[in-house]
C-alpha cells in the first residue's frame, strides 16, 4: 500500500510553487524563496556533489 502523503510529485510542487510566484507578483511582495536564499544553498549542493565524488568522504562547508 502506497501512503497518500507519497503521491504528490514533482508536478504537484512546480504547480504550488507557481501560485506562490503568481500571487507575490499581484500583492507586490518579493517571493520567497529568493535567489539570495538559493545562492546561499549553493556550497551545501556542491559539497555533496563533491562527497559523491570522493567515495561519500565528508566535506566541511565554511559558516556552517
Amino acid at each position: 500500500m502506497v501512503a497518500a502523503w507519497s503521491r504528490l510529485g514533482y508536478e504537484h510542487a512546480f504547480v504550488h510553487e507557481m501560485k506562490d510566484f503568481l500571487e507575490a507578483i499581484a500583492d507586490g511582495t518579493d517571493p520567497a524563496p529568493s535567489f539570495e536564499d538559493g545562492l546561499r544553498g549553493q556550497p551545501v549542493l556542491a559539497a555533496v556533489e563533491q562527497s559523491a565524488a570522493e567515495d561519500s568522504r565528508v566535506i566541511t562547508v565554511e559558516g556552517s
